[in-house]
């Protein structure tokens, strides 16, 4: 009999531990933040609040350092794909598989080397989010300030939604897209000078960041 009242009760139990590892599997994905979706002003925040721990860090962390830091969220916070095929214009439907595939690795490592060779000291400035504008055709503009004791400067991030989340495809300083900027000087290496020497060119600004030398 006792052996028969274990069986009988076996659906009830395995249908509460059921239970118990759903609710475990959420939690957790709710920590790591998977089973909810950041929304746009949460991925400038996170950027944000990366970009502020590599001023801080400076020279602690080192280039490298700083690299290591960046790298995850920016490859989370940037639509770095969509991205690299706009820079190249036309010129992206004429590069082969593996053109392709070494132009968008070049990109996202002068990508992140910008950032880590640019936000490298801390002097009291401040971010802040400020702004997020309603959905307009796919895209939404969220607004930051970065505040020092001498100016302030406005970051406006124009974010699109690409496989379910939130990322930056592009950013607007002084009213000038930064995307445009890059477009413009890489078409213009691309028709001049070819495939190899954009490239090259990549390579050598990411090298300047590491080693500290100015743009």
């Amino acid at each position: 009999m006792r052996e028969m009242k274990r069986f009988t009760d076996m659906p009830a139990f395995l249908s509460c531990i059921s239970s118990v590892l759903i609710f475990v599997f959420t939690v957790l994905c709710t920590v790591d933040g998977k089973s909810e979706q950041s929304g746009p002003a949460e991925v400038i925040k996170k950027f944000n609040a990366t970009l502020m721990d590599s001023m801080k860090g400076g020279k602690e962390l080192g280039y490298s350092g700083r690299y290591k830091l960046l790298e995850p969220v920016v490859k989370d916070s940037f639509a770095l794909s969509y991205m690299a095929g706009v820079s190249v214009g036309q010129y992206w439907s004429k590069l082969n598989e593996k053109e392709r595939r070494l132009f968008l690795e070049t990109y996202v490592e002068w990508t992140i080397a910008t950032y880590a060779g640019r936000f490298d000291e801390y002097s009291g400035e401040k971010f802040e989010v400020v702004s997020e504008s309603k959905l307009d055709r796919d895209n939404v503009t969220v607004v930051s300030k970065l505040r020092s004791a001498k100016k302030e400067t406005d970051f406006y991030y124009r974010l699109r939604k690409m496989e379910g989340k939130w990322r930056i495809a592009d950013i607007q300083i002084s009213g000038v897209s930064q995307l445009a900027l890059t477009r413009s000087q890489f078409v213009s290496v691309l028709r001049d000078k070819g495939f190899n020497a954009l490239i090259s060119m990549l390579k050598k600004k990411t090298a300047n960041f590491s080693s500290g030398k100015a743009e």
